[in-house]
């Protein structure tokens, strides 16, 4: 199967309010050791510039990579992402964290996905599992 994966409208945006501020917030989504409680285990610390590796926490198998493009601590990042699906074909992955009463709203996008009806099963399974990860950082301690 080839994926059309071609630049447009099709995006997954999703908003989380965390009752941490949002330094807590950003050193769970940039810090190697948080990154593995609600993400996936990370071989290093995410720096601007750098790409990054997730690997799978039951066999270390790589389940996602890119580059982190951009940072704004405590405010923004973007990286570029892909997975096994998507072979090699790279998107877009913003984060967003604003201040909110007793905490941070964060908010995810992921952007340039598969525009074809093959594509579409991508899109939902990331759509599934986005939502499944940004409620796992509610338990971030």
């Amino acid at each position: 199967m080839t994926l059309d994966m071609t630049m447009a409208d099709t995006a997954i945006q999703k908003s989380v309010y965390l009752p941490a501020p949002r330094k807590r917030v950003w050193e769970f989504l940039t810090k190697a050791d948080l990154l593995n409680k609600w993400f996936h285990p990370a071989q290093k610390d995410l720096a601007e510039g750098e790409d990054y590796l997730l690997t799978s926490q039951k066999d270390g198998d790589r389940m996602c990579w890119g580059t982190v493009q951009e940072m704004s601590p405590y405010d923004y990042m973007k990286w570029s992402f892909t997975v096994g699906p998507m072979n090699g074909a790279m998107t877009t992955v913003e984060w967003r964290l604003e201040d909110a009463p007793g905490g941070t709203k964060l908010t995810l996008e992921h952007s340039e996905l598969p525009t074809d009806s093959e594509g579409y099963g991508l899109v939902l399974a990331l759509d599934k599992g986005w939502h499944g990860f940004l409620l796992n950082l509610h338990d971030m301690q």
